[in-house]
């Protein structure tokens, strides 16, 4: 056992060697009442996007998208899942918000949704294909299993079945990940997809998956992307004694994965003609994470629908947007420098 444990630490260790980190130093104070403009948030991004990216097992991520390679101009979202304020224990504990599944699924549509929107307004070079081409590929229906809709009538506004304040202690469902998309086997609900490919590195999971969609759709590269949520109340840990403040912690997580039929077509360029990897390659990765302060300890009678989305909501709403627009400001800036 003390063998195994020693052999996975190595492994893990091992996986972190050669990782470049650029941007992230946060030396700024994110304002929640400032309207940031394009410009703004061009001028944040890189204090606040953390961009990794690692060479593969064969060739340099700078020889391998050169300017003499083709260039990764056609994109797409694969993998899209959150985690939102997950209730594993089974006890609401000291968050007291509780989402039910419709609300999570909901909630994880209208993050798809600032990322749809925002990538071909600020990348018109870029070729985005949307999620609605994407769900109708062949590709889909062999890899992907479908999830149960949680969202019985057409709708896309939360409702006050969908978030509300709960009682300290009251039983809940463990409704934790949902991915509205279909995209991943529901097998992997407590390991998400995005875990196992995402990050700086090459990666075997899902591998087939996306070098078949990729031929379908003629996509350079496709957007594994991870969204977590969480309203903390201000309480003391009793293990610890550690003083948690009422905020909520968002935090965003893209990895850019390129094909291994791309791969391989890349390192034939540079004159490597045998033993081609059959894995797909993180061309970058890119993950933040902030804190708003917000409000969630207050009398019973204001506990209302009302006031989750005005003091819970839509400040996480606001900031998660002004994040996706930063996050997708650097990867059109890494997807131009192969063109």
């Amino acid at each position: 056992m003390k063998l195994l444990f020693i052999l996975s630490l190595s492994l893990l260790v091992s996986c972190s060697l050669g990782v470049t980190q650029t941007g992230g130093d946060r030396s700024y104070v994110y304002d929640l009442a400032q309207d940031y403009s394009q410009e703004d948030l061009q001028e944040l991004s890189p204090q606040v996007i953390t961009t990794l990216k690692r060479d593969p097992i064969k060739g340099t991520l700078e020889d391998l998208f050169s300017k003499k390679q083709p260039p990764l101009k056609r994109i797409g979202i694969l993998v899209f899942e959150t985690i939102i304020q997950p209730a594993r224990d089974g006890l609401s504990k000291q968050d007291k918000i509780y989402l039910s599944a419709s609300g999570k699924q909901l909630l994880t549509e209208k993050l798809l949704s600032m990322w749809e929107q925002s990538l071909p307004l600020l990348g018109p070079e870029i070729e985005f294909v949307p999620t609605s081409k994407i769900k109708k590929s062949k590709t889909l229906k062999t890899y992907g299993s479908t999830v149960v809709d949680h969202v019985n009538a057409k709708r896309d506004a939360i409702m006050p079945d969908d978030i509300f304040f709960i009682p300290l202690g009251k039983e809940i469902s463990m409704y934790t990940t949902l991915n509205s998309r279909g995209m991943r086997d529901l097998s992997l609900a407590l390991v998400p997809a995005s875990e196992l490919i995402q990050g700086p590195k090459y990666s075997e999971h899902m591998k087939h998956a996306v070098n078949d969609l990729a031929k379908e759709l003629k996509l350079d590269a496709v957007l594994v992307v991870m969204s977590e949520i969480k309203w903390n109340s201000a309480h003391i840990d009793k293990h610890s004694g550690e003083i948690f403040p009422e905020e909520a912690k968002i935090s965003l997580k893209a990895t850019t994965a390129v094909p291994l039929t791309s791969y391989r077509q890349r390192l034939e360029a540079l004159g490597e003609k045998r033993d081609h990897p059959s894995i797909s390659v993180s061309y970058r990765a890119y993950e933040s994470t902030l804190k708003i302060p917000i409000e969630i300890t207050i009398p019973e009678e204001q506990m209302t629908f009302e006031h989750i989305e005005k003091a819970l909501l839509n400040p996480v709403l606001k900031t998660y947007n002004d994040m996706t627009q930063m996050m997708e400001l650097q990867i059109i800036q890494d997807l131009k420098k192969t063109h």
